[in-house]
């Protein structure tokens, strides 16, 4: 199985063959190509990817939540 790295831009885990080192005001840090190209776009298509990328986030969040309610539940019962 590939090594997974966390990519602070879109805030998922992605394999490593798929993430590139870039330069921040801190230093540098991981970060997908995906996020990289659709930084490279147009203001239009950059807005569409963070829209897009924030509704993913909103969802895997949702979902998260979900699953602890239910541990939290199965436990207490």
């Amino acid at each position: 199985m590939s090594e997974m790295l966390f990519c602070y831009c879109c805030r998922v885990h992605h394999p490593k063959d798929q993430m590139r080192l870039f330069p921040t005001k801190l230093g540098k840090r991981w970060r997908c190509i995906r996020s990289i190209e659709a930084a490279a776009c147009e203001r239009l298509e950059r807005d569409a990817f963070g829209r897009r990328q924030t509704e993913i986030n909103r969802e895997e969040a949702r979902h998260m939540a979900e699953r602890l309610s239910l541990l939290r539940h199965e436990q207490v019962t």
